[in-house]
């Protein structure tokens, strides 16, 4: 309950005011208290802000029903008790159906201070409900705000059961539906079940362990296309409940991005030529069978590894190659390099900057041919050399 308060009391009688006042303040329940007489009064006194209200329920030419209804219009959040010395029953009733928080007769005043209390004390629970309430719907407003906001789509998710509880514009777009037609359905609607088996046991994990998951899967689309879909999920607190939020990822374009490099792979493994994709750090990206041929390194050996530290014994060579590249883009000739088992093999190499889509180095695209077995290395480089289609990215 607040501390001591402001109090409006409507009563004609000046001695019974003052007693009533003395006991409330006794109490130490009133900080003031201001009395008036008359309905204009009492309309004047209904502009200013009072915590609590007291009302006669019989006054010359003004009833407490009319008060109480003035009352509620201005100041409906403050309790308001009749303390009258006579009323029926049946108006006592009235008024409480009206709104009246309580009445105490004058006859009976040691109800009036633990009557006050409860009215206070039911004011402030009310008063913390309404501000929780508030809080909520801001949340929610917030909540939906940034739902909305997401670039991924994204799906609130109650985790035991697995059924959809709300989802965005992108989610929408994502399944060709409207959100009436997914909220309401289980992930096994939107998934081949089958397919979701593994993403099923690992938002059941993460929400028991309250951990985030990492997963690929598919989903169905409009007229049953199926969308390969990246999808990160982790617990969130909303309304009280423990849910699941999950951000689905449209990766069609990387699948295809994928499928295209494995090609190309399958392709360049078709090349006796060692081809090697090296980053600006020397770290090995691509290493094709030709150079599992030519080196005796499998590809799993090798990535991530720098070639300057695996086929060379003298960095010399290496490191004039790499200046010449990043001057010029590209580069061939010569290198003395060495196998898994250190034995040494001469080849003509040729270099070739990779750039992004801004014109920054990426990578350095080496393609090597062995020529040691050659009764001439040199000559036989240059004839590689002119016979060689440029190399192309």
């Amino acid at each position: 309950m607040k501390g001591p308060l402001r109090i409006l009391h409507l009563e004609d009688d000046p001695l019974d005011g003052e007693l009533i006042r003395r006991m409330l303040q006794s109490a130490g329940l009133v900080r003031e208290c201001v009395r008036v007489e008359t309905a204009d009064a009492f309309a004047a006194a209904l502009e200013q802000p009072f915590d609590f209200i007291l009302s006669d329920f019989t006054l010359p030419g003004f009833n407490g029903m009319n008060a109480l209804e003035m009352a509620h219009s201005k100041l409906p959040d403050a309790p308001f008790i009749f303390v009258s010395g006579t009323i029926e029953e049946e108006l006592a009733v009235e008024s409480l159906k009206q709104g009246a928080t309580d009445y105490v007769f004058k006859n009976r005043l040691s109800r009036l201070i633990p009557s006050v209390r409860r009215a206070m004390q039911a004011a402030g629970e009310r008063e913390e409900s309404r501000r929780a309430e508030e809080a909520m719907r801001q949340s929610e407003y917030k909540y939906r705000q940034l739902f909305e906001s997401l670039s991924d789509a994204a799906f609130l998710i109650e985790p035991q059961s697995g059924r959809i509880l709300d989802t965005n514009k992108q989610g929408e777009q994502l399944l060709g539906r409207t959100r009436g037609e997914i909220v309401g359905l289980k992930q096994d609607k939107i998934h081949i079940p089958e397919k979701f088996e593994d993403c099923r046991n690992c938002f059941r994990v993460a929400a028991e362990q309250g951990t985030t998951l990492d997963c690929e899967a598919e989903v169905i689309g409009k007229d049953g296309a199926l969308i390969p879909v990246h999808i990160r999920a982790a617990p969130i607190l909303l309304y009280g409940r423990n849910l699941m939020l999950a951000l689905y990822r449209d990766i069609t374009e990387r699948k295809r991005a994928e499928e295209r490099m494995h090609e190309q792979a399958r392709l360049l493994d078709l090349d006796p030529d060692a081809i090697i994709v090296q980053d600006m750090e020397d770290r090995i990206q691509f290493w094709n069978q030709g150079a599992t041929s030519l080196y005796q390194w499998t590809s799993e050996e090798v990535l991530g590894r720098e070639t300057s530290r695996l086929l060379y014994h003298d960095l010399s060579e290496f490191e004039a190659a790499k200046q010449i590249v990043m001057e010029r883009g590209e580069w061939s000739g010569e290198l003395h390099q060495i196998t898994r088992d250190n034995h040494e093999v001469v080849v003509f190499s040729r270099w070739k900057v990779v750039r992004n889509e801004a014109g920054q180095p990426r990578s350095i695209l080496l393609v090597n041919t062995d020529i040691s077995q050659h009764p001439s290395n040199r000559l036989a480089g240059d004839r590689i050399a002119a016979d060689h289609l440029p190399l192309r990215l």
